[in-house]
């Protein structure tokens, strides 16, 4: 427990693993066994695996189920077309190309279709890959509404996820230490604290900045991708840590002061401690009146605007010039705490953002709707997708390439007679990367893998041979582990897993033995040989390569494209 506790923290792996080791094979034994439809059964049980392992929406229960549904009214519209697209083997190619294209590059303008990418894929992927007549889509219609209405089930009983943000507590946490330590500043500097309370205070801010940077850095990009909200989170995160730079510059003393200009500048930082305060109630409860924020910030900047006004009129005089020391300490105090209610005024406007954003619809965050104050839905969707319709745009490439990958897998499987075409064009989606040289390193882990998994399960088969009740007894432990061990151990023994899975699945269906796995196996080596020749031949170089460009760039003195 404690391994699997360190390598799926909060058991979100897990979680999902377990829905889907309950609810794939329910589904499918449902089609298969109750309905007798083969048909309804495969896409019942790839459906599953679908909305159940390939996505994990965030947010509270509502919103991930609004988000289910959504996902699965589009991937039925896709369920349609690529039936419709699945007799011609050209309509086929072109339409999964267009299909790849828009899933995958819509992803800039919508997080959670960013998210929610390889499941709308895997949407199209298998009615396209699997000829069939127009007549065919209601059966595959049910199998994948069968899936759906089983996710939407599953999310809400079985081991619901809390509704959490390791990133948004620390930052709450740092915005409240850092307003404990200003108001231990200004009572410092006033006499009414001690030394040691002072000190006490400093070290508790610098220890939750400190565990806010270290939340950042090891916390892995969410599922659904960065969300609004999320990103103003993750710009909180500078913001805090910036602020804390300048408080330690402008450490205190207790020292009498005549200009009274430290008694503004004490004004100042009790009036950002207050807006922190503020900030950081938004922050853990993104539905409260923004009122008390709002009145926090006007006081900010009542007090920054008394401190200005002190500081001109108490300016050194005297009847020679004063020297540059005197005006720069008289200055001093202002100039810092104008630059502290300037950070202040930042991550009070980055916090109202957050919230407004936590406040949306599912409509809008599906829509990519922006909170009052940033860009309007058109403006905002045309800024991101224009700012990589570049050439250089790594997301750009990634798209086009892997249309290009998934639509040349599509003609290759069908052109070649392939019978299960659908692992050619399967094998491609999993391994294509975003360089040549990750993609070769990814088809040797893939083929590996799936050769393992075809290895294991040909063992088993070989024991069970065509005795199904075994069979069934063994699909639901493979399915866990099909969901869990990618994200634990790796992405080869994932494939492995994902192999002995389909195997018991198939001679299930049709009992045929061991033979099937080595139809995976080609038919996955014949998918990561498509999108290695893809990777090499559109713009052979990934994000890695395109930011030391940028940082070139910079560097020379010539702008970053």
């Amino acid at each position: 427990m404690k391994w699997l506790r360190d390598h799926d923290p909060g058991f979100l792996a897990l979680r999902r693993a377990a829905r889907a080791a309950v609810v794939m094979p329910a589904m499918f034994a449902f089609g298969d066994k109750v309905i007798d439809n083969p048909a309804l059964a495969t896409f019942a049980a790839f459906g599953s695996f679908a909305m159940l392992v390939l996505v994990d929406f965030g947010g509270q229960l509502r919103e991930r189920l609004e988000a289910q549904a959504s996902l699965a009214v589009a991937g039925a519209l896709l369920v349609c077309l690529g039936t419709l697209a699945s007799r011609s083997t050209l309509l086929a190619a072109v339409s999964m190309t267009v299909v790849a294209f828009a899933v995958l590059f819509a992803g800039v303008i919508s997080s959670v279709l960013a998210g929610a990418s390889t499941s709308l894929l895997l949407a199209f992927i298998l009615p396209v890959s699997i000829p069939a007549p127009a007549s065919a889509i209601p059966d595959r219609l049910a199998g994948w509404g069968l899936a759906a209405a089983a996710g939407l089930v599953a999310i809400s009983i079985l081991w619901p996820a809390p509704a959490r943000n390791p990133l948004l507590a620390a930052a709450i946490t740092a915005c409240r230490a850092l307003a404990a330590r200003l108001r231990a500043d200004v009572a410092y500097v006033l006499g009414s604290a001690s030394a040691g309370e002072w000190e006490a205070a400093v070290a508790e801010s610098e220890s939750a900045v400190t565990a806010l940077g270290d939340v950042f850095f090891a916390t892995p990009y969410r599922p659904t991708a960065l969300s609004t909200s999320a990103r103003t989170v993750v710009r909180l995160v500078d913001e805090l840590r910036w602020l804390d730079a300048i408080v330690v510059h402008s450490a205190p003393s207790p020292q009498v002061d005549p200009s009274g200009s430290h008694e503004r500048a004490c004004d100042v930082k009790s009036a950002s401690a207050l807006v922190l305060e503020r900030g950081a109630d938004q922050l853990a409860d993104s539905r409260r009146d923004p009122d008390d924020l709002h009145d926090a910030q006007a006081e900010l900047a009542r007090a920054g605007e008394a401190l200005e006004a002190g500081t001109m009129q108490r300016l050194p005089r005297g009847d020679g010039d004063p020297s540059m020391r005197q005006v720069v300490s008289a200055l001093d105090p202002s100039f810092r705490a104008q630059e502290l209610s300037f950070a202040i005024a930042q991550i009070a406007t980055n916090i109202e953002f957050a919230a407004a954003a936590d406040r949306r619809s599912w409509a809008d965050r599906l829509l990519g709707r922006q909170p009052r104050g940033l860009a309007t839905t058109l403006a905002a969707a045309q800024e991101r997708a224009g700012s990589h319709a570049a050439r250089q745009s790594v997301w750009l490439q990634n798209s086009v390439r892997g249309a290009v990958g998934l639509g040349l897998a599509v003609l290759v499987s069908q052109l070649a007679g392939v019978d299960h075409a659908f692992w050619v064009v399967l094998g491609t989606l999993s391994v294509l990367r975003s360089n040549a040289l990750n993609t070769g390193q990814t088809v040797v882990r893939g083929v590996a893998g799936t050769a393992a998994g075809f290895v294991a399960g040909a063992a088993i088969i070989a024991l069970v041979g065509t005795n199904t009740t075994l069979l069934w007894f063994l699909l639901p432990p493979a399915v866990l582990l099909a969901a869990l061990v990618p994200a634990t151990i790796s992405f080869a023994v994932g494939q492995a897993a994902f192999t002995l899975t389909v195997l018991i699945l198939f001679n299930i269906l049709q009992p045929e033995g061991w033979q099937i796995g080595l139809v995976r196996v080609e038919d996955v080596a014949l998918g990561s040989a498509v999108s290695l020749l893809v990777g090499f031949l559109f713009w052979p170089r990934g994000a890695a390569a395109a930011l030391g460009q940028a940082l070139a760039r910079r560097t020379q003195g010539a702008p970053a494209t």
